[in-house]
C-alpha cells in the first residue's frame, strides 16, 4: 500500500462518516478567492481530509496540502506577478509564454517535493492535448504537475509528464468534484470561481478575452455542479480582473464572504457546534 492509500485508510477509520473533500476550480487569478474560502473554513474548525484542484485551484490546493499556512499562501498570492512566472516563448511555437519560471517559483515556495510527501492527499487535474483525455496527477513531482494543470492552451506552454503533453485541466474538469469523491470523500465542499455573468468585467486585453472564452465554453458544457457538491461555494468575483493581480485583495475577500454564507449549512450538516 502506498503512503497516500495508507493515510486515506487512517482518515476513513478516524472519520467514518465525515471524510471531507474539497474541490477547487480553475479561474486564473480568481483562484485567490480559494484562499479566503479556506481561511473561513479553518476559522470554523472545518479542515478537508482530501483535496483536488484544477489550474489555479491546483496551485492553492497543493500549497495547502503541503502544510503552508494560509497566511503565507495569502502573502504569496498578493506578491505574485507575471514577470516572475513567465517568459516569452522564443523556441517553442506552441505557446506565447514559457512557464518554466513558474515551475521554479513553485519549487522555491512549496518545496521540491512529491505528492507522497504532502500532509493531505491531493490530486491535480490536467488534459492530454493530444487525446483530449482527463488526466489525474497524484504521484511523482508536485511542481510540474501544478504547472501542467494551469497551462492555458495557446498562452502557456504545455508540460510533458510521463510522456503525455498536458495542458490546463479546466478544459475537461474545471471543478473536480467527482475526483474528490473517487478519492474517498463522503462530504464534498466545492469552491467555484469560474462563472461569468451579467456583471462580469469587460475584457480589456487579449488574455482576458481568451480566459473569458474558456469560462463561457466551460459553463455551456458543464453539468450542474451545484447539485454534485454537498456544499457549493461560489465567490462573486467576475467583476474583477482574472488576469492581473491588482484585484487579489478584493477577490480574497469575496471568497471569505461566500464561505461565511454557507457556514450555518456546514455546521448543521457536519454536526459542528
Amino acid at each position: 500500500m502506498n503512503p497516500i492509500s495508507e493515510l486515506l485508510s487512517k482518515v476513513k477509520t478516524l472519520f467514518p462518516k465525515k471524510v471531507i473533500g474539497l474541490a477547487l476550480s480553475g479561474g486564473a487569478t480568481f483562484g485567490a478567492a480559494h484562499v479566503g474560502v479556506l481561511q473561513v473554513l479553518e476559522e470554523n474548525g472545518i479542515r478537508p481530509h482530501l483535496v483536488a484542484g484544477t489550474s489555479a485551484g491546483a496551485l492553492i490546493g497543493a500549497a495547502y496540502c503541503a502544510g503552508i499556512p494560509l497566511s503565507e499562501i495569502e502573502t504569496l498570492f498578493r506578491t505574485m506577478n507575471w514577470p516572475t512566472l513567465l517568459r516569452l516563448s522564443i523556441r517553442n511555437s506552441l505557446s506565447i509564454f514559457d512557464t518554466q519560471p513558474m515551475e521554479e517559483f513553485l519549487r522555491k515556495k512549496i518545496g521540491d517535493i512529491e505528492f507522497q510527501e504532502l500532509r493531505i492527499p491531493f490530486a491535480a487535474v490536467a488534459c492530454d492535448i493530444h487525446t483530449g483525455a482527463r488526466v489525474i496527477l497524484d504521484r511523482g513531482a508536485l511542481a510540474p504537475a501544478i504547472r501542467a494543470s494551469a497551462a492555458i492552451p495557446g498562452l502557456f506552454s504545455p508540460v510533458e509528464v510521463n510522456g503525455r503533453l498536458l495542458v490546463d485541466g479546466g478544459i475537461v474538469d474545471n471543478l473536480p468534484v467527482e475526483q474528490v469523491r473517487d478519492m474517498g470523500a463522503r462530504y464534498v465542499i466545492s469552491s467555484d470561481v469560474s462563472h461569468r455573468g451579467p456583471n462580469s468585467k469587460k475584457p480589456e486585453n487579449l488574455f482576458e478575452i481568451m480566459l473569458s472564452m474558456i469560462y463561457i465554453m466551460q459553463s455551456r458544457a458543464a453539468l450542474p455542479l451545484e447539485d454534485a457538491s454537498d456544499c457549493y461555494i461560489r465567490p462573486q468575483v467576475s467583476q474583477y480582473s482574472s488576469w492581473g493581480f491588482k484585484d487579489v485583495p478584493q477577490v480574497m475577500e469575496a471568497g471569505r464572504k461566500a464561505a461565511r454564507l454557507v457556514i450555518p449549512q456546514l455546521r448543521r450538516q457536519l454536526r459542528i457546534r
